[in-house]
């Protein structure tokens, strides 16, 4: 039996999950451990995960909670607890007896429930069904917030950055609209208990312009104001700042993940739900499928195909990397592609790594050492972050032919742990890791990764939580969730880049030795969710959305973008 440290778990302050609309009501919370809490040494005869929880349902609902219900599952030895989720965010955990919850919610907001069953070894289920769930308002409101006065613009080269008065409602503006020539381009969303900003920068304009600028003012069941009086700016005679533009190279009705672009300029991205490779040209011509990639299965949430990566000797070897999700677990494997995906050239690289309906990890980086670096969440099940025999919520080094580097920590794969579901991956020219992390429901990180370095998850979140153990690394720049749920990364000339979903907004931060600086956002509300960036081979950026259908493995139920971002000459940074 391997004794394992029994561990802190986090616990979200109960005012804090008051603020976020998701508290267990008639629960005690000395009855309700975390997810992840486990007997200080874990059954090792028993590796049997339950089954996962059915018929769940929701017996009573009101614009304040809901009671959902559901049935036992079943397990070799006994149920210890379900932990109850709502879009990839733990809300509470409930004793292995009890099969219903009332929990708190946001009227109008819907989340999709789930459940997850745990034994008293520690093993997980899969998710439960999603139920979505729409509470009602809690009193109907017609009336719509006031117009938003005293709009101003100012021009810096082709940016124009524009400021306003803030609107007022009976209830609350939970946020603006920003209108370029009548066509909506941009948007500002508060929080509970932050108003949206009055502000927004609109980038890579064509030079020597006239744009005509209005505002509108919304609340939280629709009610839009009138519309802002005009105001009209002309941009300069050429780009002066760090982002300059961004161009729709083609659209997608499934969800673009993974995405590489091979010596000769090919553009080769995979599609998650229909779990095949596109080929592009640069310019989004001559768009065609390579073939599909064997073995792999959704999750009903974010598996499915996810990263790719190729690495420095392709033009010799042709091997293709890819991370993806089967019925069992996540796993790394590679395929040669010479024109098309040469699937009888598989090669099963790396598996067992866990898979749930969310908290996949996914990303996939060759580092300037030669090796493959891969970004493994934790299954949802917290405690195998700190399992360094566990490949779950880890950043993962191997060979390129699969086999583990003689200088790794452990004697496996794993480079890092403490994650939760780390996905953006990047190296700066120092040849240092550089990752970004999913929070739960306070914050998202940017770590700087180092071998054997433990992230803190699930006793810490960012900074919050019990994160004084000596023996955790702080993140060096940390995010509210709700402005961020981070999950590609990019570098170039020691810039970072990072995709934003529930953000929608792209960051930039410049790297100053072991911290980030000048931290700037672009495209907020611009494209919505945004996934994957990654670099051009001319020094740009590609970027891609995550519109719809993100939380389930139905194909083509998206209305997706792949951008290309060209960057200005004030685009680099500087590392010291």
């Amino acid at each position: 039996m391997r004794i394992r440290p029994h561990q802190s778990r986090h616990r979200v302050p109960l005012a804090l999950l008051v603020c976020a609309g998701t508290v267990l009501t008639g629960v005690p919370a000395s009855a309700a451990p975390a997810a992840g809490s486990r007997p200080a040494a874990r059954l090792a005869a028993d590796t049997s995960p339950p089954t996962r929880p059915t018929g769940l349902r929701s017996t009573r609902l009101t614009c304040q909670s809901v009671t959902l219900a559901w049935y036992a599952s079943r397990d070799n030895v006994g149920i210890a607890f379900y932990d109850i989720y709502h879009d990839g965010q733990l809300v509470t955990s409930v004793p292995g007896r009890t099969l219903t919850a009332t929990l708190s919610v946001v009227q109008g907001v819907t989340w999709g429930w789930y459940v997850n069953a745990r034994d008293a070894a520690g093993n997980v289920s899969q998710a439960s069904s999603t139920l979505p769930v729409t509470p009602p308002f809690c009193q109907q409101d017609t009336s719509a917030p006031s117009t938003p006065t005293n709009l101003a613009a100012t021009v810096n080269g082709t940016d124009v950055t524009l400021t306003w008065s803030a609107a007022t409602d009976n209830v609350a503006v939970t946020g603006y609209t920003i209108l370029r020539n009548g066509t909506a381009v941009g948007s500002t969303t508060g929080t509970a208990g932050s108003p949206p900003a009055t502000t927004f920068t609109d980038t890579g304009l064509t030079p020597d312009t006239d744009y005509r600028y209005t505002v509108t003012a919304r609340d939280a069941q629709g009610n839009v104001s009138g519309t802002s009086a005009a105001v009209t700016a002309h941009t300069g005679s050429g780009c002066t700042s760090p982002i300059c533009g961004a161009t729709a190279i083609t659209t997608e009705k499934d969800l673009p993940w993974g995405l590489v672009q091979l010596p000769d300029g090919t553009v080769l991205y995979g599609r998650r739900d229909l779990f095949d490779i596109v080929a592009m040209n640069p310019d989004g011509t001559d768009k065609h499928s390579i073939g599909t990639v064997p073995n792999v299965a959704g999750t009903n949430g974010e598996g499915g195909v996810l990263g790719l990566a190729v690495s420095a000797t392709f033009t010799t070897d042709h091997w293709l990397y890819i991370y993806h999700t089967t019925t069992t677990d996540n796993r790394i494997v590679r395929i040669r592609y010479d024109g098309t995906l040469q699937t009888g050239t598989e090669q099963v690289l790396v598996t067992g790594i866990p898979r749930n309906k969310y908290h996949n990890g996914g990303r996939l980086r060759f580092g300037p050492d030669g090796k493959l670096y891969a970004s493994a969440g934790d299954g949802q099940d917290p405690d195998v972050a700190q399992d360094t025999t566990n490949l779950g919520g880890k950043v993962l080094r191997l060979n390129p032919d699969g086999t583990v580097p003689a200088d790794n920590p452990f004697g496996n794969y794993v480079w890092s742990y403490g994650h939760r579901n780390p996905q953006g991956l990047a190296f700066d020219s120092q040849g240092r890791l550089f990752e970004q992390e999913f929070g739960n429901n306070v914050m998202d990180e940017t770590n700087l990764v180092v071998k054997g370095g433990n992230y803190g998850w699930p006793a810490c979140e960012g900074t919050s939580g019990d994160c004084a153990n000596p023996t955790f690394r702080a993140p060096i720049r940390t995010y509210p969730v709700a402005d961020a749920s981070c999950s590609g990364l990019a570098i170039i000339r020691d810039v970072l880049y990072i995709a934003c979903l529930r953000g929608n907004r792209m960051y930039r931060a410049e790297i100053s030795g072991n911290t980030l600086t000048n931290v700037q956002q672009y495209f907020v509300g611009t494209y919505f969710r945004l996934r994957t960036v990654e670099p051009t081979l001319d020094g740009n950026l590609w970027l891609t959305t995550s519109t719809g259908g993100d939380k389930d493995s139905i194909p083509n139920n998206s209305n997706e973008k792949i951008l290309k971002v060209t960057l200005g000459a004030a685009a680099s940074g500087s590392t010291s």
